[in-house]
């Protein structure tokens, strides 16, 4: 039995619920959850346009010390959060590692031309549509060598999706193992390239017409 179908993911079943209290005197009141198969995978944590948008980053950090990784509670499976006061919205990854629990590690979202979508309505519309969330969920949350869950930024989503559809498009096309078949990828130092085209290579071996992907990395 399958927690969920990474495979044909439109077999997952998705709800929204909102309001649930947690704790152990149920004093914790979370603002919207997404069920995928019934489990909290997705948290959402909303403020007033105006507020701060640390407020809720920091009332997220506080549910996870109280509530959500209590050992009764199914709030430990969150994945990914998203903040959002009206105006801006970020998401991240759930972790408790200490150098990666803060702000500056929450990202923006954007577009395949990396324009940014800050507005919660337009993130929304995005972000949370169904092949969009349930692709994140499965194929661009990554865990590092320390087992620290690391969700990837809309750059880098983009460069994957890029180069599977390059690869795939090259093989139908018959052109693969001519030059005009090949690729790069280009970006700052520090941008997340190994992250990229590790996950890249990692994605490309579940091609039914790949025999063997090899990672080099220096």
């Amino acid at each position: 039995m399958k927690t969920i179908d990474k495979k044909n993911i439109h077999n997952n079943f998705l709800q929204v619920v909102n309001q649930v209290t947690g704790g152990e005197k149920n004093q914790n009141r979370y603002d919207v959850t997404i069920l995928v198969n019934g489990l909290p995978l997705v948290h959402i944590e909303l403020k007033k346009r105006g507020v701060n948008l640390h407020e809720a980053f920091n009332q997220i950090h506080r549910y996870s010390k109280e509530s959500f990784n209590l050992d009764n509670s199914l709030y430990k499976f969150v994945q990914i959060f998203v903040i959002s006061n009206g105006t801006y919205t970020r998401y991240f990854a759930n972790t408790t590692a200490k150098n990666k629990n803060n702000y500056e590690f929450t990202c923006e979202w954007a577009d395949a031309k990396n324009k940014v979508i800050c507005d919660l309505e337009d993130f929304t519309k995005t972000f949370f549509e169904k092949r969009v969330i349930l692709e994140v969920l499965t194929k661009y949350c990554v865990f590092d060598v320390n087992n620290t869950l690391l969700i990837m930024r809309p750059y880098q989503i983009a460069a994957t999706e890029s180069i599977l559809w390059k690869i795939k498009s090259s093989y139908e096309s018959k052109k693969a193992g001519r030059p005009e078949a090949g690729g790069f990828i280009w970006h700052t130092t520090g941008s997340g390239k190994t992250l990229t085209s590790f996950k890249t290579a990692r994605l490309a071996t579940t091609l039914g017409y790949i025999d063997k992907g090899i990672f080099c990395g220096r």
